[in-house]
Order: C-alpha cells, then structure tokens, then sequence
C-alpha cells in the first residue's frame, strides 16, 4: 500500500508540475473546445487580457504557479498535508469547468480531485486539530 501512496503522489505532483509550466510556456497543445463555445471563451479569457488572443491575463499565471509549487511539494514530500490542502480549489474549479462546460475532457479533472481526496484522507491526522 505504501507504493501505491508514493505513486499515486509523485505522480500527482509529476502532473501538476507539468500543467502549471504550460501555464507559462504552452508546450502542451490546448484542449479541444470545438462546439464549446463558451468553454472556449472562458479559458481565454483566463489566458488571456482581453477578448482578443492577446495581451497576457494574470489568473493562469497565478494557478500555473501554483500547481508548479504544488507539485514540487508533493514530488519532494515536503509539506505534502498543506500541498494537497491547497490544491482543493484548484481541483474543484477544474472539476467545476469540465461539468458545466466542456464534459467531454473531465476525465483528468475528476483523476486529479479522486487522487487529491484519497491523499488528504491518507494525511487525515494532519487536519485533525483544524477539524476539530
């Protein structure tokens, strides 16, 4: 069970790390919002500073920072409770986004929050004394 635990956190930090880069270099290629028009528009607007495909906004720099320290948290298992406390929001906007707007791609949204779960509840006794 503990290879399962290591696994599932490298490789939870691994993605996180990986996505908020492309936050800032975009070396990934976009999801496909084809016949998602509003899905579409949301994430440039995020993306960026205006209605037009330039410009820079500073929201998807700031998760993109995020996930980057995130996943060097829980990669490097410093802090790993307050990593996966953090990325709580993050996961459930994702998660959010994907439902309301694009469903076909909450695949890795939904892996991303189940994973973030099972961890925090893995790291129960670090939230005990906030819980209580």
């Amino acid at each position: 069970m503990k290879w399962v635990n290591l696994i599932l956190r490298i490789g939870l930090g691994l993605m996180l790390f990986m996505f908020g880069l492309n936050k800032f270099f975009w070396f990934m290629p976009d999801f496909d919002f084809t016949g998602y028009p509003e899905a579409d528009h949301l994430f440039k607007a995020l993306r960026y500073a205006g209605e037009q495909a330039t410009g820079k906004g500073y929201l998807m720099h700031l998760v993109g920072l995020s996930e980057v320290v995130i996943g060097v948290m829980l990669v490097t298992k410093k802090w790993v409770p307050l990593a996966l406390a953090m990325l709580v929001p993050i996961s459930i906007n994702i998660v959010l986004f994907h439902a309301f707007l694009n469903l076909p791609n909450i695949g890795p949204a939904i892996l991303v929050a189940i994973v973030n779960a099972y961890l925090m509840y893995k790291h129960r006794d670090a939230y005990k004394s906030i819980l209580t």
